[in-house]
């Protein structure tokens, strides 16, 4: 079960990393687009972690610090100003 996940995640990337050559290669500007190279390859990510990590006791650790940090991602790319004014790089 854990190869054909493994497989699925692959081909996945391919695909991912294909979008990401069409993008740079047309310069397309569309906020869809923009949400699938900035958001795809993190959800990949989550994805591969997800299937390495269930099992363990102390990988699930490692599971929910990096849904953590997911979330501080997405919180930063919505409100970067909270950010910036909470570390004084204004």
């Amino acid at each position: 079960m854990k190869k054909s996940l493994y497989f699925i995640l692959a081909v996945f990337t391919i695909i991912y990393i294909g979008f990401l050559c069409y993008k740079n290669i047309t310069g397309v500007e569309s906020t869809a687009v923009d949400l699938i190279a900035t958001y795809g390859g993190l959800a990949i990510a989550l994805l591969y972690a997800a299937i390495n990590f269930f099992g363990n006791p102390l990988k699930i650790v490692f599971f929910v610090l990096l849904i953590l940090a997911v979330i501080v991602l997405i919180l930063t790319a919505v409100i970067p100003d909270v950010f910036r004014n909470l570390f004084g790089i204004a």
